[in-house]
């Protein structure tokens, strides 16, 4: 029996979902705090639509009616010709049309790339939501990770993937331009929200893994760490600053240190309450409240 291959990561929010694997790794591969694809050796290739339908067609016969949502990976299958894409999501609704969502993560470069009539076409097929990787607004700062992205280009391709019926969920990364940029890294980060009015803002606390190419910088001083309480600051400055009608803001992965979640502007007030109450808290039970959690992918 044929057997479909396995993605490397997919977001906390498709934990339930039917996972599809259309490229292999990361076509970018060279952001300096991203070694993910490294880590489990997993370099760049695409698939063609045929290998990807064979694997839905076998995981049709083994999970029919199991899932009601589906997730395509690897880092960017946007990266794919529009044809390839329609083709294999067409397919996976027909195998499964039980489902009521597809996601895919997905590069601003890319999403950019594609024309207003392409992006209608993936999105008429089927694929219902992007998950795009902004982690900064700031230049400066995704100069430094080597993002290969700008605010203009993020900006641009969110909005353009939301005219053309999108849901988009930007990633925002806490503590990426260190203790020298982190103003920079606010400011950006909230113009671009604030322009792009994504559906969804996903925030993860930057981690410095092994893998990662961060480590070394960090190593000959090109670049120090924001300290714990630095994120929580950058976490309640970027919630003050956001005045984008109708996003959802939320930090719904294990490696933050405050979990706030809610829609702005309506519960703003009560998140940036959470976040100045922790604060308020003496130094030792902040410090012990850092201390106690894991850093993890």
């Amino acid at each position: 029996m044929h057997e479909p291959e396995q993605l490397v990561i997919r977001p906390p929010s498709e934990a339930r979902s039917l996972l599809v694997r259309l490229t292999r790794g990361c076509d970018w591969n060279r952001c300096l705090f991203c070694g993910i694809y490294d880590l489990f050796g997993t370099p760049y290739s695409t698939r063609t639509a045929q290998e990807v339908k064979q694997d839905i067609d076998a995981l049709s016969s083994r999970h029919s009616g199991w899932f009601k949502t589906a997730f395509l990976g690897d880092a960017n299958p946007m990266r794919l010709p529009s044809e390839d894409l329609v083709d294999i999501i067409t397919h996976l609704k027909k195998r499964f049309p039980e489902i009521t969502r597809v996601t895919s993560y997905a590069r601003a470069s890319s999403v950019w790339k594609k024309s207003d009539e392409e992006l209608k076409a993936i999105r008429a097929a089927g694929l219902d939501r992007i998950h795009i990787g902004m982690e900064s607004g700031s230049d400066e700062v995704l100069n430094l990770q080597k993002k290969g992205t700008s605010a203009k280009q993020l900006i641009e391709a969110g909005v353009r993937a939301k005219d053309a019926g999108f849901e988009v969920s930007f990633y925002l990364l806490l503590g990426l331009g260190g203790d020298k940029l982190w103003q920079e890294h606010v400011t950006g980060s909230v113009h671009v929200i604030n322009s792009a009015k994504p559906d969804f803002v996903r925030v993860r606390r930057l981690w410095v893994h092994p893998a990662s190419r961060l480590g070394n910088l960090i190593e000959t001083g090109g670049f120090t760490e924001q300290s714990p309480e630095g994120t929580v600051i950058e976490l309640r400055d970027i919630i003050k600053d956001i005045n984008a009608e109708g996003v959802y803001f939320t930090c719904d992965h294990a490696n933050n240190y405050i979990q706030v979640h809610g829609l702005i502007p309506d519960n703003k007030e009560s998140m940036l309450k959470v976040i100045n109450d922790f604060l308020a808290l003496p130094d030792s039970s902040r410090q012990r409240h850092y201390a106690s959690l894991p850093s993890v992918i």
